[in-house]
């Protein structure tokens, strides 16, 4: 592992503290900064909305002076020239333009010229113009270059009808100058207000008006101006990049924006970046020299524990060190102290070998006769622990006999001789007869001790007894032989089953489910009494791993107390509950939606024996009564407990339901479960 030095560990934790403050400055001046952009993006949208409420405004005051016109009898009547001289009063000392024309192209008078003079064709109207004309609505018009002047102008116009029905369109029409003129009031300082039509043509802007109406706009820009509002981040024709809000209006479908750079935006986040980062920098310095200072006298101070390390290593005296580090005065103190720790750790090693739970034997006897052994050594040898030597105190051994796979062995081929000739030893077994003729098998692992030369001095032996351990590996393969016992007797129930399922069958599916049905409360059985070490199974459980695979549980109601039934009496009531299932499914109680089981037990003491009554009554079903013949199932549960004489089953084909009785005789004890109480 490379090293540094203690300075250049005090640079490093200096920068891991200052590290997570920019971290967290970072964080605020981000957050800073997103609150000042939907700051500016609201701004934005209201000062889009504001410009529009106000030059929307002017576009109803202009339709309401050509309505007004609209409603002089000169048009009533006719009188065109009239109603030329009206609408001339009406704009008089204005730029304002007042004009009647067809729905084609034709003018019949414009306010710029004077009445019955030649006027040049009008601008055309497009279709969608046409139809909302047509629909009698109000018309504002794009921007158009005016057809005399040439300079750009918008329209707000209404249809009117002429005194023999015919369809005109009565229009008043103003450069665009005085929309700018009417929006710049509401423009904030800083800020540029742009307006455009519906086809994205600049109608006013608050700067450079005069070079951008007329002009279309950006398609970058234009093709973010989507729905009625929002806002977005684009660039101009300047290659400036803005932050607008947009609103567009429903009465003129005109957009208006409100647009501030990009970089008005950001230049507060920028300024105090600027800021954190020169104090951090400043800070950083002031910091790495104040940790040079303080690193050097550490520095000072290890170099001169190194030296007295390097006394205590070479047996010399540590002689006390003055340091204004207390830890390192500490550490100095420790080193003093260490030839002291080192003796007591001696008499502490030597506590655990006392303690610890395993046999210790220390030799420096070249032929193992002479053993230093622990209190556990003491105690599997079968000596006294009382009046012992006590631990550093050599004895004799004592005489054992040795086995290993079974066959004797001399003392001079165990593991403590061995490793006294320098052989290592692992995890090997071997049981030893005491004296006293208590047979013991220890685990057993030896290695020899070197010298400083090289050389072998002594030996030591750890063992760990694993007599019940092997007891229980002899207990295990007796289980297994018994295992193996069951599985057969198991293999004959099944034999028996399947020969009695096939003979009794109608056809072979039929006989498949029925098979597979009772081969499978058989196997419910017997995880019951596999969970159990085959040592039995309560009846409830027998009970209810017997019916839960082929009804709801919910239709049994079970009664009765814990009883404890031995392996082969578990097994012969999983089947016969199996038998009583299937017929209720078929014939009985479970075959209506309302039947229902009980099924409930006691155990009765009487003199000297255990009895077992078990009662299976089924109701709500449909009217039972004997089978013509009996097939399997009955034929099974009359015979249930024949062999071994065990209790006695008995049928009643009763008015409500099926009942069976089931009287068993239990083994003595087994009434409830082993470990229950």
């Amino acid at each position: 592992m490379r090293r540094v030095s203690a300075r250049l560990h005090l640079l490093g934790l200096i920068a891991a503290a200052v590290f997570p403050v920019w971290l967290f400055a970072a964080y605020l001046l981000v957050q800073y900064a997103v609150r000042e952009q939907d700051r500016f993006k609201e701004d934005a949208l209201q000062t889009a909305r504001q410009v529009a409420l106000v030059v929307e405004g002017e576009l109803v005051n202009l339709q309401t002076v050509i309505k007004g016109l609209s409603k002089s009898t000169a048009l009533a009547n006719g009188d065109l020239k009239a109603l030329h001289r009206e609408a001339r009063s009406l704009i008089q000392g204005t730029d304002r333009i007042i004009l009647l024309r067809d729905l084609d192209r034709g003018q019949l008078f414009n306010t710029q010229a004077e009445y019955e003079s030649g006027l040049p064709p009008a601008v055309p109207l497009s279709p969608a113009d046409l139809d909302k004309l047509k629909s009698h609505l109000p018309l504002v018009s794009g921007v158009y270059a005016s057809p005399t002047s040439k300079e750009y102008r918008i329209a707000v116009a209404i249809p009117v009808q002429g005194p023999h029905g015919e369809s005109w369109l009565l229009a008043l029409t103003v450069p665009t100058s005085e929309i700018r003129d009417v929006m710049i009031p509401a423009a904030p300082a800083g800020w540029t207000i742009g307006i455009g039509d519906r086809s994205g043509t600049y109608v006013a802007r608050s700067q450079l008006h005069d070079e951008m109406t007329g002009k279309p706009g950006l398609p970058e820009y234009l093709e973010k101006i989507v729905g009625s509002s929002g806002t977005f981040t684009s660039r101009n024709y300047q290659g400036t990049t803005l932050l607008a809000g947009y609103y567009r209006s429903g009465l003129s479908d005109w957009f208006y924006t409100a647009n501030v750079p990009l970089s008005a935006v950001q230049a507060p986040l920028w300024r105090s970046l600027a800021a954190i980062c020169a104090i951090g920098f400043l800070a950083m310095l002031l910091s790495f020299a104040l940790a040079y200072v303080v690193g050097k006298r550490f520095a000072g101070a290890a170099r001169n524990l190194e030296v007295r390390a390097e006394a205590m290593g070479k047996g010399q005296p540590v002689t006390p060190m003055p340091t204004s580090v207390s830890e390192f005065a500490t550490i100095a103190d420790a080193l003093t102290g260490a030839e002291r720790a080192i003796a007591e750790r001696t008499h502490e090693l030597e506590a655990v070998l006392e303690t610890v739970p395993a046999a210790v034997w220390f030799t420096y006897d070249p032929q193992a006769l002479q053993v230093i052994r622990n209190r556990f050594a003491a105690e599997l040898m079968g000596l006294p622990t009382d009046t012992r030597r006590s631990f550093g105190a050599p004895d004799m051994v004592i005489d054992t006999i040795a086995l290993k796979d079974g066959h004797k062995v001399s003392r001079a081929d165990r593991p403590l001789s061995r490793a006294m000739r320098g052989e290592q030893t692992d995890n090997e077994e071997f049981a030893y007869i005491l004296p006293s003729g208590v047979q013991r098998f220890l685990l057993s692992s030896a290695r020899p001790i070197p010298g400083s030369s090289g050389n072998i001095i002594g030996a030591v032996q750890i063992s760990l007894d694993i007599t019940d351990r092997k007891r229980g590996e002899e207990q295990r393969k007796l289980l297994v032989n018994e295992l193996n016992h069951r599985v057969k007797n198991t293999l004959a129930v099944v034999q028996a089953i399947a020969s009695q399922t096939l003979r009794n069958a109608t056809s072979l599916p039929e006989a498949g489910r029925t098979l597979a049905s009772r081969l499978v409360s058989l196997s419910k059985a017997h995880e019951i009494l596999t969970h159990e070490n085959w040592t039995g199974a309560d009846l409830k459980d027998v009970i209810t791993a017997s019916v839960s695979p082929h009804a709801v549980t919910g239709r049994f109601q079970l009664t009765g107390s814990s009883v404890w039934l031995p392996p082969n009496l578990a097994l012969s009531l999983a089947l016969a509950f199996h038998e009583l299932t299937t017929n209720a499914i078929k014939y009985g109680a479970l075959s209506v939606a309302d039947g229902t089981i009980k099924i409930g037990w006691v155990a009765i003491d009487t003199a000297g024996a255990r009895r077992l009554r078990v009662e299976w009554r089924e109701q709500g079903g449909p009217p039972v009564k004997p089978a013509e013949r009996k097939g399997f199932g009955t034929r099974m549960l009359e015979r249930i407990f024949e062999s071994e004489s065990a209790g006695t089953v008995s049928l009643s084909f009763e008015q409500s339901g099926l009942v069976c009785l089931f009287e068993i005789d239990l083994p003595a004890g087994q009434v409830i479960a082993p470990g229950s109480q």
